[in-house]
């Protein structure tokens, strides 16, 4: 049985949910489906976890986005983000025991080797490969990703974003050292990492504590600190804006967003409900490998195969 088979079975979705369909001008494919229904499955299974604990969460980044613009995924979108307030995420991060085979939990310290800021939950019979990360021998199953949200002293926010970007920057740096197919510039970008003889869960410590600075202080706004792919000024918030969840619906699905969702979604995208060129929309997720209904291993063990032979 495949992992649609199963999930179908579970009854997280229906056959019909699978059909290719024009969304928006694009054509979602059932191979696109697929993956979607796979990341809802994970995405339910966390929801469960948090009920079962009283952690609140809210839908996050293209996933909010996705919520308040299409009730559902955006159609060129292909991940799930949540964001929890920081002592919610820290004390889902002791629940890791609660998801069983298929599903993975994943950290730094659950899986040596994944050194993302935050944490993920996988599908460990399928396959979501960042290709610049496939020698990097941690699970690589299809995920959704879980955030924290922190409270954010503005005094030196700019400094304090800056020094977490660069930890970051050393992560990613430190998945990539094994890719046997590295370009010029990321051969130059890990022999100059190697030179810092850093171990890399020390970045991840650093980022943990400078992002959760303000735990237990109160203040008028908060950030998404530990993810530093956009601008500062996109990243931090109100507070106000994050009292309580709404419940939208989401692929016929409620689910829950923060009571400011406006004001948020207008500092991450300006006007956010204006869709982006069809040329553009999807470009932002290229160089990952999604099969539904591959194991990752399979996928990573024919991989190495192939690179020996070249």
């Amino acid at each position: 049985m495949t992992e649609i088979e199963r999930i179908i079975k579970k009854g997280v979705i229906s056959e019909e949910f699978l059909k290719e369909e024009v969304r928006n001008d694009f054509v979602v494919t059932t191979e696109r489906k697929k993956l979607w229904a796979v990341m809802l499955d994970i995405l339910f299974e966390y929801d469960s976890v948090c009920k079962k604990y009283g952690l609140t969460y809210y839908l996050w980044s293209g996933s909010l986005l996705g919520a308040v613009r299409h009730s559902g995924f955006i159609p060129w979108d292909d991940d799930i983000d949540v964001i929890m307030p920081r002592d919610d995420y820290e004390k889902f991060l002791q629940l890791g025991s609660e998801f069983k085979d298929p599903y993975f939990f994943q950290t730094p310290y659950t899986d040596p080797g994944y050194y993302y800021s935050f944490a993920k939950i996988r599908n460990s019979n399928t396959t979501g490969v960042v290709d610049m990360f496939a020698y990097n021998h941690f699970n690589h199953g299809i995920w959704i990703s879980i955030l924290p949200l922190d409270n954010w002293d503005i005094e030196g926010g700019l400094e304090r974003f800056e020094t977490i970007k660069q930890l970051l920057i050393d992560c990613s740096t430190a998945m990539r050292v094994d890719n046997p197919n590295l370009s010029e510039s990321n051969k130059e970008r890990v022999r100059l990492f190697k030179q810092k003889g850093v171990e890399p869960i020390t970045l991840y410590e650093k980022i943990f504590n400078i992002t959760r600075h303000q735990k237990d202080k109160p203040s008028q706004f908060v950030a998404h600190d530990s993810c530093t792919l956009s601008t500062y000024e996109k990243q931090v918030f109100a507070s106000v804006d994050f009292l309580y969840p709404i419940y939208v619906e989401v692929e016929g699905f409620s689910m829950p967003i923060p009571n400011g969702y406006k004001n948020i979604l207008k500092t991450m995208y300006g006007d956010y409900m204006k869709f982006p060129p069809i040329e553009y929309r999807g470009l932002w997720h290229s160089g990952t490998t999604f099969i539904p209904d591959l194991p990752y291993k399979q996928y990573l063990e024919q991989l190495y195969t192939d690179n020996n032979n070249h």
